[in-house]
């Protein structure tokens, strides 16, 4: 093996010996020739040797009438020889090199794993304001700080690491639970009537009911009491001037029939952006985040739509930061029309399921309701009278004085 690397070290030619190749070949050694890797091939002697002693052993190959052919030759001298008359493969190969060197000093790519009532778009976000994204450089990232930073702007997140691997980076993250919605029992309160309505289930958890299903109630009025005397275990015995009271936090739940009125407005005249003329494509290479146009594009003046399709190359899987993105370009016009009637109505009915989302708490419904529809100075007006089912106990602190 040492050998066979100190051969390819100094370099090596191989020989094709016709004639006296035994007179040759015994002439050669008196002078100090060393030859190695003896063989025949077709009945043709073949050996090897130093190419410094090739042309010493011209004359004595014409003495002893033997005729040497070069056939192969190899090793360093010979490959480096070779490689400095393509000066533009080693310069390709150093530049390739070079560009190797300084791009794996950049973020490749950043993924997000644990994330579920986080989305990667905020995640992303956040670790884009600390340092932490698609071409950043690795060189000055301290990893550790940056979790740290990303972790005080997520307040869902319960813990977060930025881990390296190789040139991209992964966002780890562990979410907190909700935290429980903390009640405080020991406040004195009452329940009392939101709005006006009559009472449909009324559920107290704590406190005494001061009114019954069916009964009809005022805003403002008492429906759970939180403060309220306490009955005599002797029902039978002389009634107390200051009978002993209970004050605590009342809580329940009390259901009520209302009544609402809701009116919203829709103008019978819109405008809408509407497609006009040829869409224009453009296409443009994405490197590390940085758009690279293929071409000279004109920026649409007005009103566009642009659609984004990208292609990133994935070679055994994984993305790299280099993608083919084609955007199309749509110019809009905008256009004033005037709706029908049915097309009114219906416009103005989802206004008014939306104010009703709005205004009323969760856990309501519509029971009944009227619609009234006008039309006003170019406006649709609907009205709405509704009887609603929802809950209307709120808690109201009780205070001395």
């Amino acid at each position: 093996m040492l050998e066979k690397a100190a051969h390819w070290l100094t370099g090596w030619i191989e020989m094709e010996i016709q004639g006296d190749g035994a007179r040759f070949l015994n002439a050669a050694a008196k002078m100090g020739v060393e030859f190695w890797g003896f063989q025949r091939e077709n009945g043709q002697l073949l050996v090897r040797g130093r190419p410094r002693e090739y042309r010493a052993l011209r004359d004595l190959a014409r003495r002893c009438r033997a005729h040497p052919r070069l056939r192969k030759r190899g090793g360093l001298p010979f490959f480096t020889a070779r490689l400095q008359k393509q000066k533009g493969l080693i310069l390709g190969a150093l530049v390739g090199v070079g560009v190797y060197v300084y791009l794996s000093g950049f973020c490749w790519g950043v993924t997000v794993t644990g994330d579920q009532r986080l989305t990667q778009a905020q995640v992303l976000q956040a670790a884009r304001e600390n340092g932490v994204y698609l071409g950043c450089s690795l060189y000055g990232l301290d990893a550790k700080a940056a979790g740290m930073a990303i972790r005080n702007d997520l307040e869902e997140a319960a813990w977060l690491s930025v881990n390296e691997d190789g040139c991209f980076l992964e966002v780890a993250v562990n979410e907190a639970d909700p935290a429980p919605q903390v009640v405080n029992d020991r406040e004195w309160s009452n329940m009392v009537a939101s709005r006006a309505g009559t009472i449909l289930s009324i559920q107290a958890e704590w406190g005494r009911p001061e009114v019954s299903p069916g009964d009809t109630v005022q805003g403002g009025q008492l429906l759970i009491a939180g403060l309220y005397p306490v009955e005599s275990a002797h029902p039978y015995g002389p009634e107390q001037e200051d009978p002993p009271r209970t004050l605590g936090a009342a809580r329940g739940s009390v259901r009520a029939l209302t009544y609402r009125e809701f009116t919203v407005e829709v103008p019978q005249e819109v405008s809408q952006l509407v497609p006009v003329g040829s869409a224009v494509r453009e296409r443009s290479l994405l490197l590390f985040g940085v758009r690279i146009p293929l071409g000279l594009y004109q920026e649409q003046a007005g009103n566009t739509r642009t659609w984004h399709h990208s292609t990133a190359w994935s070679p055994l899987g994984r993305e790299l930061p280099l993608a083919w993105e084609e955007s199309v370009v749509q110019p809009l016009q905008e256009v004033v029309f005037q709706r029908e009637e049915d097309e009114l109505r219906q416009a103005a009915l989802l206004a008014l399921r939306r104010a009703q989302r709005e205004e009323l708490p969760q856990g309501s419904r519509v029971v009944e309701e009227e619609l009234t529809y006008r039309m006003e100075n170019g406006m649709c007006v609907l009205q709405a009278k509704c009887r609603c089912e929802e809950e209307i106990g709120v808690v109201k602190k009780i205070s001395f004085e």
